[in-house]
């Protein structure tokens, strides 16, 4: 399909500027006459109002928001809770008030698939053994054992359906997309309205149906696969294969709903995503290193001046031995207070590291 340069408003029926990022080069459209001063996806570059390239329609469908407002504050305040030296930014009332609707591609297509198929499927089946034990109560004792196995038999057939709205990735990171939103039921699905992007971001899609054809075969693939399981009546299907034609493709363009939002960490910008249809949150929840270390050098410079202090009187205690074991008391004190003073520090260094191993990379401070 040929990509062309569109009127927003005139396919959207709505005041839509198209922007396109200067560091990850992601497209987005935006409220017109407003304009964000950085990429609402990395943060980082600077953005500026482009003419995009997009299909002649709409979307055809979005999935609504269910989480209102209050519910969106009530999630975030029950993800800020319990953080180790929680940074001064990462608060509720914070992340709420910079929440921005934001709409995710999914492609749907549509399709007539004709063809042959090969298969082999599963049939569950009980075995039953037995195994003998022996208690010290009651001996020897036999007891009945049962087993699922699968009886594998091959099937091979034709197969001639038409599939409708099967989902295909509209986004060249839609696996780690998804992952974050955590999982969107599709079937909750209403037609498009221009009123839904009104306020919203949308992030344009990175891949159009050439690209995105392999991502929509491989969907056909599933569909077929699992309706001749069904019509095999098996319970498992493997190593399926399909030789098949692909007749009258139509792809429509669905909006997911999700909420964008961020806090500023050890100068840099740490983005969070909640699942607008569920209110699952996403998000690197990190420790503030600052106040962490802050703790330990208090700690350790407490240890310090007991440690002076129970010097002092251990000397002392050589003339007055009563004061020695004063000494000695607080010279135990300080050396316990060595010991966890460091604990703050490294633990929290502990925690942010893991914290970058499995969330997104962090992102420069915005201005």
């Amino acid at each position: 399909m040929e990509r062309q340069s569109v009127d927003m408003a005139a396919i959207w029926g709505a005041a839509l500027t198209a922007i396109r990022c200067a560091h990850c080069g992601e497209a987005h459209l935006v409220p017109e006459g407003n304009l964000p001063a950085r990429c609402p996806l990395c943060l980082q570059g600077p953005v500026e109002a482009q003419p995009t390239v997009l299909r002649q329609e709409p979307p055809e469908q979005v999935i609504p928001y269910a989480v209102s407002g209050r519910q969106l504050a009530a999630a975030l305040e029950q993800w800020t809770r319990g953080i180790w030296f929680r940074p001064r930014e990462l608060r509720a009332d914070l992340l709420l008030q910079r929440a921005k609707r934001y709409y995710i591609p999914l492609w749907l297509v549509d399709g007539q698939v004709r063809g042959a198929w090969q298969a082999e499927v599963g049939f569950d089946y009980q075995v039953v053994s037995y195994q003998d034990r022996y208690s010290e109560s009651g001996g020897w004792s036999s007891q009945q054992v049962n087993e699922t196995r699968v009886r594998w038999e091959p099937r091979a057939g034709r197969i001639e359906r038409r599939y409708d709205n099967l989902p295909t990735p509209a986004l060249d990171d839609h696996r780690a997309t998804i992952g974050r939103l955590g999982g969107v039921n599709l079937e909750r699905r209403t037609d498009y309205q221009p009123e839904a992007v009104q306020d919203a971001t949308v992030r344009i899609p990175t891949l159009d149906p050439d690209e995105a054809w392999p991502g929509a075969e491989a969907a056909f693939v599933r569909a077929a696969a699992a309706e001749c399981q069904q019509a095999a009546s098996a319970d498992h299907v493997r190593d399926f294969r399909l030789q098949a034609e692909y007749r009258d493709l139509n792809w429509s363009l669905l909006l997911l709903p999700a909420y964008v939002t961020w806090y500023q960490e050890g100068g840099r910008a740490w983005p969070v995503m909640v699942n607008g249809q569920s209110g699952h949150i996403s998000g690197a929840r990190r420790a503030s290193a600052r106040k962490a270390n802050t703790t330990s050098l208090l700690l350790g410079s407490a240890a310090l001046i007991l440690f002076v202090i129970g010097s002092i009187l251990a000397l002392v205690g050589l003339a007055l031995p009563p004061v020695a074991v004063l000494g000695g008391f607080i010279l135990v004190v300080g050396l316990l207070l060595a010991l966890v003073a460091p604990i703050p520090a490294i633990g929290v260094w502990i925690k942010n590291r893991k914290g970058e191993a499995t969330h997104a990379p962090p992102l420069p401070a915005r201005e």
